[in-house]
Parts: C-alpha cells; structure tokens; sequence
C-alpha cells in the first residue's frame, strides 16, 4: 500500500513540479516581452498565445491533484463536522464516488479531445508563423486524471480503514502552525 502512495506522490510531485516551471516561464516570458516593448520597441511575438494556451492552462490544471492530496479543495465543514461519525464517513464515501465519476469522465473526454488536436496536428497562426498548440491540450487530462487517481485511492483507503499515505512527500506549509497542519 506504501509503494502505491509513493508512486501516487511522485506523480503528484512531478505534475505539480511542471506547474511551478510554468509559472516561472510565464513570469520570465511576460518581464521579456514587457523589456523588449518598451526598451527596444519591438514586443514578442505570440505573447498572448502563450500565456493563455500553454502557461495559465498548465498552472491552473496540473495542480489539481496536489490539491486533492491536501484536501484544499471547498468543503462545507461547518454543519457536517457536528453530524455523527457514520454520517461523516458515509458523506466523505459519496463526495468521493462523485468526485471520481466527475474527474474521471472529464479527464476522459478531454483526453479524447487532447488526441484529435494531436492527431489533427492543431496550430495557430501568430505573426506570420505556425505554433503548434496540440500539447496544451494534455492539461487537462493529465490534472483531472491524477485527481481521478488520487480520490480513488483515498475512497479505497477509507473503506479499508487504512490511511491513504499520500502525504509521504509532502513538504509541511511553514506558515501553518502545529495546530493547524493537515
């Protein structure tokens, strides 16, 4: 069960690793267009292209299952904390259930999509030149796959009993203090 967890982690690790590189070049890519616009007067080409197809769709997707590792997704705990304990298991098993059939058909029908615009060869044309855009479509069903995965084995973890591990790799928030670490 560790073995699953780890390679569960790393996977988690990874796509949010390539989220974090894309913030980086999404900052790196907008300060030089900001530096060759107004220094030297001539922009970048396909700047926009850019940040909207490939940087913001990478950083808001690929996290999603690091999020779900977290449990930092929005969650009512105000009312169901005060139900009873076999209330509260029964809710987490069916948020879970749904959360799986959501992201799973999501990740489905966007990987589908992902594979059209890959083997149609999909591009746009910026400035009098061909950028392929296929890759930006394999967001999403790489981030709602993972967060697929991961409910399904926290909802496999809760029914055993056990616990879902997932926070092996975890690096603690230093600005949480004891009390308040998941």
């Amino acid at each position: 069960m560790k073995t699953i967890a780890l390679v569960i982690s790393w996977l988690i690790s990874g796509t949010s690793t390539l989220a974090g590189i894309m913030i980086l070049l999404l900052v790196g890519h907008v300060t030089l267009d900001v530096v060759m616009r107004f220094v030297f007067g001539t922009p970048l080409n396909a700047t926009i292209l850019y940040v909207s197809a490939f940087y913001m769709v990478a950083i808001a997707f690929l996290p999603l299952a690091a999020v779900e590792q977290r449990d930092g997704h929005i969650a009512v705990e105000l009312l169901v904390e005060n139900f009873p304990t076999k209330i509260q298991t029964f809710l987490k098993v069916f948020a879970l259930l749904l959360t799986i059939i959501v992201t799973a058909t999501v990740a489905l029908r966007t990987g589908d999509e992902a594979l059209a615009k890959y083997i149609g060869g999909s591009f746009s044309i910026e400035a009098g030149g061909k950028i392929i855009t296929w890759p930006t479509y394999l967001a999403l069903p790489l981030g709602f796959g993972l967060m697929s995965i991961v409910s399904t084995w926290k909802l496999i973890c809760l029914l055993m009993g056990r616990p879902h591990g997932l926070d092996a790799l975890r690096i603690e928030d230093p600005y949480l203090s004891d009390g308040d670490a998941k």
